[in-house]
């Protein structure tokens, strides 16, 4: 728990250095902020590209908050670069994330009660992570339904509620992100999972999480 407590803030701190994008190195940094619209402390995680060995291109990042009290740590969000979306990097900050926290023995891991992104929360449920009580997905208003379809870059959803698929689709979440609304399906187009917005997401197995997220990474080392 050291290295996160000790922290200086507005200062990234070199995590992780055996990365790679393609032909060329990446580094995981780990910073500490404070925010004048919060009153806890974010911690962030970025993934930056060495293109030519000198200077560095943010390819996305991941945050979240640490209460050292609870042991237990909130992921607010994260954001990949257009330019890098559909390589990955999703997936290993959130293994980058797992990896940290439990390690340094933060073993209670969800995600902020206001989390209104489909796909995050979906990329989560690989990972063990699940509502408290899975009845909601029966009664919720706020269900989103994961979809695929072959050949498609965009991320396939559809509402259960079309109050909340208004509310979406007017949102920056919709704006900021390639999602696309579907309203049925077809022969193309299957569910592959769901998912309720605004609803705490809790880790259900460690264990599992943690030999995933190193998984995941050996995939991105060097």
């Amino acid at each position: 728990m050291q290295i996160i407590k000790n922290l200086t803030y507005n200062k990234k701190f070199l995590l992780k250095d055996d990365l790679q994008f393609k032909t060329y190195r990446q580094g995981l940094f780990l910073s500490r902020h404070s925010c004048q619209a919060d009153i806890n402390d974010r911690y962030y995680l970025n993934i930056k590209l060495s293109e030519d060995n000198k200077s560095l291109v943010n390819q996305g990042y991941l945050y979240f908050y640490i209460n050292f009290d609870k042991l237990q740590s909130e992921l607010i969000g994260m954001a990949i670069d257009p330019k890098y979306r559909n390589c990955g990097l999703a997936s290993l900050l959130i293994s980058s994330w797992i990896q940290l926290c439990l390690e340094q023995g933060i073993e209670n891991l969800k995600t902020i009660p206001k989390q209104r992104k489909p796909f995050l929360l979906y990329l989560l449920k690989k990972y063990a992570f699940e509502i408290e009580n899975i009845e909601t997905y029966e009664t919720s208003s706020r269900l989103v339904y994961i979809c695929r379809e072959t050949d498609t870059a965009y991320k396939l959803i559809m509402f259960k509620d079309k109050r909340e698929e208004k509310l979406f689709s007017n949102s920056n979440v919709m704006k900021e992100d390639n999602y696309r609304i579907i309203e049925s399906l077809t022969d193309d187009i299957k569910i592959i999972d769901k998912v309720v917005l605004y609803s705490p997401y809790f880790l259900q197995d460690n264990e599992f999480a943690y030999q995933k997220s190193l998984s995941i990474y050996n995939q991105h080392k060097i």
